[in-house]
Order: C-alpha cells, then structure tokens, then sequence
C-alpha cells in the first residue's frame, strides 16, 4: 500500500516497505527531460543524497529522452525510491512495449550512446516489461571509500563529470604556468 501526499515536485509516496519514493507523470516532450532532472535534485536534495545528484540527473536525462523519443503515448512517469542504506533507484516508464537494446557502439554512430552511459553510471539497470509497456530503471549508490586507502588521500571519483572536471583541472594548471612564464619575472 503507498501512501500519497502531493507536492510541486512531485508525489511523494511511501511504499509498503516504508521506503520513501517520489513520482511524477510528464508530457512526452522534449521540455521534459529537464523538468525530470530538477524532480531528481530536488528530491535527492530532500533525501540529503545531493551527493548522488549529477549522477541521477544524468541517468534521468538518459532514460526521459528515451521515452521522448520513442514511446508512443502522451506522457511518461519518472520515479524514485530509496532503498537499502543511501541506494536509490531511478525508474523511467513509459506505454511502449518495444525494450531498449544496448548496442555496441561505433565512434561514427551519432546517437546510442544513452544506454551505455546508464549501465557505465549505475550499479545495476534493467527493463521491466509490464502488459502495457516498460520501466527502465538504474540503481545508484554513492562512491564507497577504499578500505586500504589513506586517510590523506585525494580521492579519484571516476565518474565522466569528475573526468571532465580534472582535465579541466589540469588545463587550468597547465594555462597559468604557462601565462607565467611567458610573462616572465616583474
């Protein structure tokens, strides 16, 4: 049994488990993938998982645009529910019974690259066929530290944002030592 309560982000439900969840049913457009990232950072931000938030809104992009894309009906639901410790699983379902198909991928390929990202970005994902359609979801867990690392250690994330983020990092690095030497001494 889930109880319900209706807030501008969403309805937040609990499930017979007493595990918190949130649902939201949006219109098949574009315009709503980024209405379904906001509904995950508010509500990992609620959950106190902000921690999760770039991954989850990633993988929400991910799965929403697919639903755009290629369900046949006019709206899709977004959920989330909190599991065990600080998991969270992120489900897209929509009204289309054809599954996704993860395909290998080739560097001239414009597009389907989506799945990959999921399954790259989560613990564990899959498709749950229903009679009237499908849910794709992705379960997600914040980074666990090393047992063996040291407590001074830089820690090394290694999702794509945290890549990006290095390299960015290091081009910075690497652009102000350069100004400086070329400026040369006062």
């Amino acid at each position: 049994m889930l109880r319900t309560s209706h807030t501008s982000t969403g309805n937040r439900l609990e499930a017979a488990d007493g595990s918190p969840v949130v649902t939201s049913v949006l219109p098949r457009e574009p315009e709503s993938v980024p209405a379904a990232r906001r509904l995950v950072r508010h509500t990992l931000a609620d959950w106190r998982l902000s921690n999760l938030a770039d991954t989850a809104e990633l993988v929400v992009a991910e799965l929403s645009a697919n639903a755009v894309e290629h369900a046949r009906h006019a709206s899709f639901r977004v959920t989330l529910k909190r599991g065990p410790g600080d998991r969270v699983r992120v489900a897209v379902t929509d009204k289309s019974t054809a599954l996704p198909v993860l395909r290998a991928l080739d560097e001239e390929d414009e597009g389907g690259r989506g799945l990959a990202l999921v399954a790259a970005l989560s613990c564990q994902w899959g498709t749950d066929p229903l009679n009237w359609g499908k849910r794709v979801w992705a379960d997600l867990e914040p980074e666990q530290p090393q047992e063996n690392e040291p407590a001074d250690a830089v820690p090394i994330y290694p999702s794509h944002w945290a890549q990006v983020l290095y390299v960015l990092v290091v081009v910075v690095l690497a652009a102000a030592i350069g100004l400086g030497v070329a400026s040369g001494p006062p």
